[in-house]
């Protein structure tokens, strides 16, 4: 699959930068660090938390149904 790409400039501590380099590779340090941005939003989209907020007052009765 292809993705349109965006250039940009991220600033990385000198620790982060090397053990990117040793765990990807000098040229493939872009693709490492789309993946791990994949997985952490991916994280976040879970249906636990989605629904808005009920206030007891908003719940009807049974009878108000028929």
């Amino acid at each position: 699959m292809t993705y349109m790409v965006k250039k940009t400039t991220v600033l990385l501590r000198e620790d982060v930068y090397q053990a990117l380099k040793e765990k990807a590779g000098a040229k493939k340090i872009s693709s490492l660090i789309n993946e791990i941005l994949i997985e952490y939003f991916a994280k976040k989209e879970s249906m636990f938390g989605t629904m808005k907020r009920v206030d007891v007052a908003d719940l009807r009765d049974h009878r108000e149904r028929l």
